[in-house]
């Protein structure tokens, strides 16, 4: 199943109406200043159903895709309880919920009381054996903890008592824009955690990662999601589109999962962001134990490895077979001991 097929999900929406489309700008401009987080903006059950059926919508195809590489890769959580911290309209742990059918109980934490009762109701009527609570978070070693965009809104005490919760959880999938700034700050979020954690994804090890050294500083760690295909055939979508200005075609994020598992084998690179085409070549960015670097792949070396890889068709991780510094073939990877 690609990203995003058979999953929940209105790619059918209502017209929109002008407020609508006002209260849709107002909502990104906050996104895009980073201030979301400063105060309980929703004004109405309306405006809350406005953005589940977008922004945040378009948030659960990543999520798909975070999903989608965990299960290419062998890994599936092993908790029974979930908090979903900054749960927002809830998206994250809906989607957890119908690709994971083992958790009993959801806890939901938001600053905001009415994000919390819409997530809370939503949740209900899709799985309603699941028991909502809405307490102080905590957690316990059965817990999953999900982390949805949030990191552009966290001062720095606020994310060190996140880090805090994340320590004593079972499990973390944390999912962030595809920023330069947001993913540099997922990266610390990783180095202050391994030391509790092993990294499952997207890295393939737990040295320190090797974004951080001088010559990557123009680098970062992110990828793409791919929309489901209605999504490009519904004219509601391209209404969005066209009003709020956004590439429905270009889905970035940045994630990270941490679990109390051993490390994956040894030998594998992950792709980072998408490789880059030229004429009979590409270059891919490839994070590996060694670090990151940037590997040519010639298509006269490997042509179907080089369609595969174009595609992205084998998923996103491998053992690279490399002659002379370049890539000339290689073999998808999945989590060992997971």
């Amino acid at each position: 199943m690609r990203a995003g097929e058979g999953r929940s999900g209105d790619y059918h929406m209502k017209h929109f109406t002008p407020q609508d489309l006002s209260t849709l700008r107002a909502l990104r401009e906050r996104f895009l200043a980073g201030t979301a987080g400063a105060a309980d903006y929703w004004q109405s059950p309306e405006h809350l159903t406005l953005y589940d059926s977008t922004y945040a919508e378009r948030i659960g195809w990543k999520w798909d895709a975070v999903l989608d590489e965990l299960r290419l890769r062998g890994w599936r959580s092993r908790c029974t309880r979930l908090l979903d911290w900054g749960c927002g309209t809830g998206i994250a742990h809906r989607r957890v919920l119908a690709t994971w059918p083992q958790f009993t109980a959801l806890a939901l934490h938001d600053r905001s009381p009415q994000a919390r009762m819409f997530a809370a109701e939503k949740v209900r009527r899709e799985f309603p054996n699941v028991d909502v609570t809405w307490e102080a978070p905590s957690v316990t070693p059965d817990t999953l903890l999900l982390v949805s965009h949030v990191i552009n809104e966290l001062p720095e005490a606020g994310l060190n008592r996140l880090l805090e919760l994340a320590r004593a959880a079972g499990e973390v999938i944390w999912v962030e824009a595809g920023t330069h700034v947001d993913s540099r700050r997922l990266i610390e979020v990783r180095e202050r955690l391994r030391e509790v954690y092993t990294p499952v994804a997207p890295c393939t090890h737990t040295a320190r990662c090797g974004m951080l050294t001088a010559k990557n500083a123009p680098h970062w760690c992110h990828h793409f999601a791919r929309p489901p295909s209605p999504v490009f055939q519904d004219a509601r979508w391209a209404e969005f589109a066209k009003e709020i200005g956004i590439d429905l075609r270009s889905v970035p994020y940045s994630f990270l999962v941490l679990a109390r598992v051993p490390a994956m084998e040894a030998g594998f690179s992950r792709v980072i962001g998408e490789p880059r085409e030229a004429k009979g070549y590409a270059k891919v960015l490839s994070c590996q134990t060694e670090g990151v670097a940037e590997f040519i792949l010639q298509k006269r070396d490997a042509p179907d490895f080089f369609k595969a890889i174009r595609k992205g068709s084998l998923g996103p991780v491998y053992r690279w077979e490399m002659e002379g510094g370049k890539i000339v073939g290689g073999e998808p990877g999945t989590v060992e001991g997971s």
